[in-house]
This record gives C-alpha cells, sequence and structure tokens, in this order.
C-alpha cells in the first residue's frame, strides 16, 4: 500500500476528513506534500489542497513557545534552571512541573491564579505529566522577556523563515482555505463535567478559523499551549528551520533533542510512532504532528475532530504514516 492510498483509506473509513503532508530533509527541504479529502465537510463542503490551513493544535508548543524559549536561553535572558512563578524553565518544558495534565482555565478567573491555586498535582521533578499548564506558563513568561508572544513569533520565526501563512488570527479572507474542527466545544464540555467545573460560555457552533483548544480561544487565540494556524508546508519550514539551527543555535538543538526524564526534550517528545528512538517531534489534539528523524522531516496535518472529537487510532495511523513515508517513492 502507498501513503497516498493508506490517508485516502482512513478517509474513507471516517478517521479524517482532510489530511495533508509534507516529507523531506533538513538539509534539501520538501521532496513531496499532497492533500486529500474535505477540509471542511459539514454544514458545506470544502476539498483540502496543499495551501489549506489547519489548527495546529499542541504542536504549537515545540514550534513557537519551545522555539521562542531557548532563543532567550541563547540571549543569555533566562537559563534553563532560573524560575517563573515557582518552576524552572527546564522543568515547565519537560513537563516534570508536577502540574496537572489541564484544566478549564477560561471557567476558574485569572489564568495564573487559576494555576497558582489549583494546578499543582505532585512535587516538581516527581514524574512527567504531559501538561498544557506548563505551557500556558510559559506563554505569560514569554509575554514578560519579549513584550507580546505573538508578535515575538512573527518578527523571530515567521519572517527569518519567510512564512506567509502562519498566523495565530486567521483573517475571515482566509476562511476557504481553513480546515474546520469541531462543531461545538463539545469535548471540553465533557472534560469540564467529570471534575464537576462549571461554565456558561462554551461555543455551540462550529470552529471554523478559531483556535479549537478553549484555553487559548478564550485568551485571544493563544495562550502558548495552542493556536497556530499554518499549512503542512510551513509547519515542515518551522521543524526544518530549528533542526538545521536557523532559529537557535546548533548546541541547543541538540539539549532540547535529548532525554530528560523518560521521552521527554525540551517542548520535543523523543521516539515517534514508527521511528527511531532518536527522532523528535510532536502531536497534536486536532490530528496534526510533525518528526524529525535522521535527517528527515514528516509532517501529517489533519482534522480528525471534524465535526466531533470521536476516539480514533491517531497513534496507530501516525506510525504507519511514518512507515509509508519512509519508503522510497515509486515512479509514475
Amino acid at each position: 500500500m502507498t501513503l497516498d492510498d493508506f490517508l485516502l483509506r482512513e478517509i474513507e473509513l471516517g478517521s479524517f476528513p482532510a489530511a495533508a503532508y509534507a516529507i523531506g530533509t533538513v538539509d534539501g527541504g520538501i521532496e513531496r506534500e499532497r492533500a486529500f479529502g474535505e477540509a471542511v465537510a459539514v454544514p458545506l463542503r470544502i476539498p483540502a489542497h496543499v495551501d489549506t490551513i489547519f489548527d495546529c493544535a499542541s504542536i504549537t508548543k515545540p514550534l513557537i513557545t519551545g522555539t521562542l524559549v531557548l532563543q532567550a536561553v541563547a540571549e543569555q535572558r533566562i537559563a534553563l534552571d532560573d524560575e517563573y512563578r515557582g518552576f524552572t524553565f527546564r522543568e515547565l518544558l519537560t513537563h516534570t512541573s508536577g502540574l496537572k495534565s489541564w484544566l478549564p482555565l477560561y471557567a476558574l478567573g485569572d489564568y495564573l491564579q487559576a494555576i497558582e491555586e489549583r494546578g499543582r498535582e505532585h512535587p516538581r521533578g516527581a514524574v512527567v505529566t504531559y501538561s498544557d499548564l506548563n505551557f500556558v506558563l510559559l506563554y505569560f513568561a514569554l509575554q514578560e522577556l519579549f513584550g507580546d508572544y505573538i508578535e515575538a513569533a512573527r518578527t523571530r520565526i515567521f519572517a527569518p523563515l519567510g512564512l506567509h501563512d502562519a498566523t495565530f488570527h486567521p483573517a475571515p479572507s482566509l476562511l476557504p482555505r481553513i480546515a474546520a474542527t469541531e462543531w461545538g466545544q463539545r469535548f471540553e464540555y465533557g472534560m469540564c463535567a467529570t471534575r464537576s467545573i462549571a461554565f456558561t460560555g462554551f461555543r455551540q457552533g462550529l470552529m471554523w478559523g478559531e483556535a479549537n483548544d478553549g484555553n487559548s480561544f478564550h485568551h485571544g487565540g493563544t495562550c502558548g499551549n495552542a493556536g497556530l494556524f499554518t499549512t503542512a508546508r510551513e509547519v515542515f519550514r518551522i521543524a526544518q528551520g530549528f533542526a538545521s539551527g536557523e532559529l537557535v543555535p546548533r548546541e541547543l538543538v541538540v539539549e532540547a533533542t535529548r532525554a530528560y526524564k523518560e521521552d521527554r526534550g525540551l517542548g520535543w517528545q523523543l521516539a515517534g510512532p514508527g521511528l527511531s528512538e532518536r527522532s523528535f517531534g510532536h502531536m497534536g489534539f486536532t490530528g496534526t504532528s510533525v518528526w524529525v528523524d535522521e535527517g528527515r522531516v514528516y509532517v501529517l496535518l489533519t482534522n480528525r475532530v471534524h465535526p466531533c472529537a470521536a476516539p480514533i487510532a491517531m497513534h496507530r495511523i501516525r506510525g504507519t504514516f511514518h512507515e509509508l513515508a519512509r519508503q522510497p517513492q515509486r515512479s509514475a
């Protein structure tokens, strides 16, 4: 089975309405890119193209937030073991702060106060708990360091790499190019219900061109944990720029992509599905992923939560995607 056949089959099975990928090398750039399916399936149908813009969700963490933190380290504005709000930057980047995996901060008032009062769960450094709260704190730290997180992303990442579609606030004119996500904030409604947290402001309509993640949406588009919108091509370019040392010094690339505790580097996860133990990358709730392995870059963007966030085997899908993507491309 070819890679394209596999993705078309998963679309037919209902795993996701649309998929776009970009594959290539850190040194040479994109070798192949394709898109399939429907960027919007309901209430109207819009086909996906290679220039379709996806809600990147949690791959925002290493691509933007983690990169900005490492730039601050490179410029000696901070050190990894400096503390912010009671946690070191290293603990926040490696998810070893002891904070809970998630809280609906938008339902609890002030984000920083809510994390301080309700976020702690384990002793610092004791365990790895993947947590959005770590990157929310990093967002506020970057606001203090650079003045404005989004502007820092534009001037320090998007502009140097020549990106044109990467944004945190897609303009309404871009809607025909954007892949939709959930119809109504049902997934987070359920998460709040299981935690007995009341909130009356859940979105009811189609999430299209706005961050699916509630903490990012209710904070104006991003809170460091999610919110990036862009194409598979530009996700590739950011990962390439990081891995090649364009965005941060090479010694920090090496530092960020080694294991500190379990499978966690500095903002990055290690040993991706279907890849080597030396690989580094990240995945996002909306069905996105980016991985770098032995000089190759693999980007897969989907809108698997459209129109609802039903459970599907994304780990299996990503593993098969990587395995097929590593095979030589068949000639026509």
